[in-house]
């Protein structure tokens, strides 16, 4: 009977031991020493995903699927001669617009403002003119000149009338008599036109004359008054905004042109470039896969009860299936805030094993040996 009881308490101890070590591993070695934690895992790494925001057709591709790449360095280039178009007019348009500015802000030229002065003394002089004419030894002259075709009107009626007479009687001929009836003609028109133009200068000018000569003389003032006056202040803030358009337009052109070459943003190993020249690719779309070699860790899964054990910043050891021999140094680097594969009602200790949370800890693979998707275990080294 005391054997049997013997017997039991060994059994319980044993399932004892077995059910405190279900997550933890026990192990006498170097490598997760009794109470550390132990987690399989997953070597994963950074991956950046690269493309261009203006796509179009490629012209050439650089590298290939394995390179290893630097910052900045390209991978594909785009055929951009269309934007290279638009980026000279658009530098033509911000130099037209940047003159234009300079030619406000520096004002009128001497000469142009010696132009419009004697524009406008020339409108004046002849508004003047118009509104004072005619001056008095012009009347004076009309007048005179109307008395003279008077009198040589008079003198070839007498002429006239003498001529007609011998005519009549039939001493003189015909071609005597038609001269002198001619010359008698032209005294009477030139009466005509005398008294006509006297007429003219007694009236004085056209009132519409005199509109005209006060418009083109104010408008020549007004440009003598403007060009004296430099521009406006919304001519030259609209001359300022202008040019600032034209300069943000040739920025966004000049963006899309630096899109049409595909850098890597990063020190990283070409994973994937599925792209060959003569692609025509949409904008926005992934032409390549980089991977980041000095950003790899190892992604483990610690069950609930486990949690409070572990912490960001908590040093690991790792072994990587592919390096037996080999231990590598880590450290927790984050812990995710919510837990996966929860069952709908965890009511019970065991349920609560199966909530897990997802962890990450950072690996040193600063000589590039470590891949992703390598298995590895993780020894969370105990915090006491």
């Amino acid at each position: 009977m005391n054997s049997y009881r013997v017997t039991i308490l060994l059994i319980s101890a044993l399932l004892l031991v077995v059910t405190s070590c279900s997550n933890k591993t026990i192990s006498l070695g170097s490598f997760g020493k009794r109470d550390d934690l132990t987690f399989a895992g997953t070597v994963e790494q950074q991956e950046v995903r690269v493309g261009s925001k203006v796509g179009g057709r490629v012209r050439e591709v650089l590298v290939r699927e394995g390179d290893q790449v630097e910052v900045g360095q390209a991978l594909l280039n785009f055929d951009t001669a269309e934007l290279q178009t638009l980026v000279a007019q658009a530098e033509a348009r911000v130099g037209q617009q940047t003159a234009r500015l300079e030619r406000l802000e520096r004002g009128a030229r001497t000469e142009e403002r010696a132009q419009a002065e004697a524009n406008a003394a020339a409108a004046r002089a002849a508004l003047d003119a118009v509104r004072s004419w005619p001056r008095a030894e012009e009347l004076a002259q009309a007048k005179s000149a109307v008395a003279a075709s008077e009198a040589e009107l008079g003198q070839a009626r007498a002429t006239f009338e003498r001529v007609r007479r011998l005519r009549e009687s039939g001493d003189l001929s015909q071609q005597e008599f038609d001269a002198a009836r001619f010359r008698l003609d032209q005294a009477t028109a030139r009466v005509d036109i005398e008294r006509r133009r006297l007429d003219l200068f007694n009236n004085g000018s056209r009132a519409e004359e005199i509109r005209q000569a006060e418009a083109r003389y104010r408008l020549a003032s007004e440009t003598e008054r403007m060009v004296l006056a430099g521009p406006r202040t919304e001519e030259l803030t609209e001359a300022r905004a202008q040019l600032a358009e034209a300069r943000a337009r040739l920025a966004q052109i000049q963006l899309q042109l630096a899109e049409g070459t595909v850098l890597a943003p990063t020190r990283a190993v070409v994973e994937v470039l599925p792209v060959r020249p003569g692609d025509l690719l949409i904008p926005n779309q992934v032409v390549a896969r980089l991977l980041e070699e000095d950003r790899v860790w190892v992604r483990i899964y610690v069950p609930e009860p486990s949690l409070g054990l572990i912490r960001v910043g908590q040093r690991c050891e790792i072994r990587i299936d592919s390096f037996a021999d080999r231990t590598f140094s880590g450290s927790i680097e984050q812990i995710n805030s919510q837990g996966e594969f929860n069952p709908r009602n965890i009511q019970s200790r065991d349920e609560r094993n199966h909530q897990v949370f997802g962890v990450r800890v950072r690996i040193d693979n600063r000589d590039g040996t470590l891949k992703s998707g390598m298995a590895a275990a993780v020894s969370v080294k105990n915090r006491s």
